[in-house]
Order: structure tokens, then C-alpha cells, then sequence
């Protein structure tokens, strides 16, 4: 489904969304879609004013500053089943279920590959399910605020929170278990196997040559941290040392990057949206090599979230294609194919310890876990990256 075609189904079925927009700076606006044109989307915004009442606005928000969309309530028509742990789940939403480990059918589904549902998240957090990473025991992805734990039957349970309002972008493990998060406004949070968390870096993306949007993180061998920055077609890659000072080492229009990886041989993975191009860097940013993934339009340009990007241990890479619903695998030779397809805005892609790949389907609120039946495809686990 194209960007324009969802936001046509918002005004069918007057959905209430949450629009990130700006260039620079970054506004929102919380209201219904009332209508969509070649440039503009029409929304109607309520606010609870300082007089006790609800006040009603129309916004107009420019179709080329949206930076990202929330659906704040569930889709029309669309039953929620939920898996109550007992647990504080999403902030007391109840947003997860247990697996049903049925095996789906996916048109093209890939030759030799089973796909099983492993987890049935909350259609209301459709689209808000974002980043995802393999840690230890198991999976983890992020939601908001929030960075949820998979374990192998598909259970969920929340693992940390980001107090305030942020949004987490971006989520990786090192090989001591400390997690790093990064928020798309530009905060980095160190949290260790304890739960005991604290702030590395506050980034100011004007040093890369635009606004703050942070879009992915990467850990290195040294502990020093990667993260990709997208405000809109202009951005780049932030170097963080251990002690929390940072500098930009690519920067500037058309180097607004999504997706970020770190590969076994040391170099940076990058998908690079203008160019719809994964781009491999040497650890001071300079380029090396470059692979035609896809035109930009097949990624998500309203989700910096898009372009995620994985490694199995056969050296093959794999990169998400949120608006043209699929999964891409680059060989290592460095041609790519069409890997997994009728997906509905993947935005996670990571594999697990099994050798399994997994995939958070944002758009079907789900996780789904790719397994290869045939051996000459099959991975022995995740290759270790940091």
C-alpha cells in the first residue's frame, strides 16, 4: 500500500492519528484525517485548552514535511486479542498475546522457508512497532517508550522503559549484554543487564546538516556507538566515544540514513534513503562500496524506521521494505532479490541464536519467524556483530 493510498484509508475510516512533521524542529498534531490532496493533509485537531474546554482546529500539514505517522486507536472493524502476563504490559494497555505458531501463507513466500506467527501484537499499536535486535535469550523490539523481550513460545514481556515522551528508534545489544537505545530526539541511553540506565549522549543533528531524527543504532569494537540520523533526505551517521562526546562522520544532503548495521569483517552497513542504496563505510565514515537496493519511493520516506537491516552468518544481507511490503537479501556477491513479500510495513528484521529470522510486521502488528527448511540455506545463529 502507498503512502498516499493509506492516508486516503485514514479519511474512509476517520482514524485518529499522530502526524511528526517539521523540518529542523519538530511539530505534531493529534487529530482525525479529514481529507488528502496532492500537497496537503487535512486534519482536525482537538486540544484541551487552560479554560477547561476542547478546542477544535483544522492543520494542514505539507504532504513532503511529515516525518512520521502514529495510529493512536485501532483500525475500524479490527478485533484486538491480547496475552495478559501479569505483567505492567505497554504501559497497562495490554498489548500482547501468546503465539499461535500457526504457519501463515505469504504470496511469494520464499522457496525452502517456513513462516510461522510468533507473537500477535495489538492492532491499536499498529505502526508504532519499530526497531528490533537480537539480545540475550531471545528477541527484542521497541514500541514508543518502551523495549519489549520475546522468548521462543512467542511470550512478551516488557524489558525497560524511556521515561517521558520519547520514541525509541533504535536498539542493540553488545557482547556484555548492556543495551543501547537511541530516540528520535536525538537522546542516547546506555542500560545495563541490571536495568540500571543512564544517558550517554544528547546528539544535535544540525552537525550532520539537518534536523534531529535518529533512525538506527550500531555498537562497535570498542564500545564506541554508531547512530544513523534521517530528518527527511538530509542527515548521516553520529560516532559516539565511551565517555559520550560525538562527532559527525558523514553528513549532509542526501546522506539521510535509516538503517544501520555493523558486519563481522568491521564496516558499517548503511541504507542510504535518497539513493535507495545500502552503503558499506569504513569506521571513519568514508565510503567503500555501494549496492542499488531499490528506488527510494519503496521505502517509507514518513518512517525513519524503515531500512532495517540484518546479517546471517552466511555473510548475506537483509534490509526491509516498509511501503513496497518486503524483505530484500543481498548476496555476497552483491546482487539483490526480492526475499520475502506481501508484508504490510516491516520495520524489524533481526536473527536470532536458532539461526532464524524474524521479522515485526508493524502494519499486521505482528512477529513472524522465518526458518529455512532446506540445509544448504540454513544459518547456525546470528552472527556476533559487536
Amino acid at each position: 500500500m502507498s503512502f498516499r493510498t493509506r492516508l486516503q484509508s485514514f479519511v474512509e475510516n476517520r482514524q485518529k492519528i499522530q502526524i511528526w512533521y517539521g523540518m529542523g524542529c519538530h511539530n505534531t498534531v493529534t487529530g482525525r484525517v479529514l481529507g488528502v490532496d496532492h500537497d496537503h493533509i487535512d486534519v482536525e485537531s482537538y486540544s484541551h485548552e487552560s479554560d477547561g474546554q476542547i478546542h477544535i482546529r483544522r492543520i494542514l500539514v505539507p504532504l513532503h514535511l511529515i516525518l512520521h505517522i502514529d495510529i493512536t486507536t485501532a483500525e475500524v472493524g479490527e478485533e484486538i486479542e491480547v496475552y495478559d502476563s501479569g505483567e505492567d504490559n505497554l504501559s497497562n494497555n495490554r498489548n500482547v498475546k501468546r503465539s499461535t505458531g500457526s504457519v501463515i501463507d505469504l504470496p511469494d513466500a520464499p522457496r525452502g522457508y517456513g513462516v510461522k506467527i510468533l507473537s500477535q501484537l495489538n492492532a491499536s499499536y499498529s505502526n508504532r512497532f519499530s526497531r528490533m535486535t537480537s539480545g540475550p535469550g531471545g528477541i527484542y523490539f521497541s514500541c514508543d517508550g518502551s523495549v519489549w523481550f520475546v522468548d521462543g513460545t512467542g511470550q512478551t514481556s516488557e524489558y525497560a522503559r524511556i521515561r517521558g515522551n520519547c520514541t525509541i528508534s533504535g536498539l542493540r545489544f553488545d557482547r556484555k549484554g548492556v543495551l543501547y537505545v537511541a530516540t528520535i530526539q536525538g537522546t542516547i541511553y546506555k542500560i545495563d543487564p541490571n536495568k540500571s540506565g543512564r544517558i550517554l549522549a544528547q546528539l544535535d543533528g544540525s552537525k550532520t546538516g539537518g534536523g534531529t531524527f535518529l533512525s538506527d543504532i550500531a555498537i562497535g569494537p570498542r564500545e564506541e556507538v554508531y547512530v544513523a540520523n534521517f530528518p527527511s533526505n538530509t542527515g548521516g551517521i553520529f560516532k559516539i566515544d565511551k565517555g559520550g562526546e560525538y562527532e559527525a562522520i558523514v553528513g549532509g544532503p542526501g546522506n539521510g540514513t535509516q538503517g544501520l548495521l555493523l558486519d563481522p569483517d568491521g564496516f558499517l552497513w548503511c541504507l542510504e534513503h535518497s539513493s535507495g542504496s545500502v552503503v558499506k563505510r569504513s569506521f571513519d565514515g568514508r565510503e567503500i562500496s555501494r549496492i542499488s537496493v531499490a528506488d527510494s519511493d519503496s521505502f517509507n520516506f514518513a518512517d525513519g524506521y524503515d531500512g532495517n537491516l540484518t546479517i546471517d552468518s552466511l555473510g548475506r544481507l537483509y534490509v526491509t521494505l516498509g511501503r513496497q511490503g518486503c524483505v530484500i537479501r543481498i548476496n555476497r556477491e552483491g546482487k539483490a532479490e526480492e526475499f520475502l513479500k506481501g508484508l504490510v510495513n516491516p520495520t524489524g528484521i533481526a536473527f536470532g541464536n536458532d539461526g532464524a529470522l524474524f521479522v515485526l510486521e508493524a502494519g499486521r502488528s505482528r512477529v513472524l519467524r522465518v526458518a529455512a527448511q532446506d540445509k544448504s540455506e540454513r544459518t547456525t545463529s546470528a552472527p556476533m556483530l559487536n
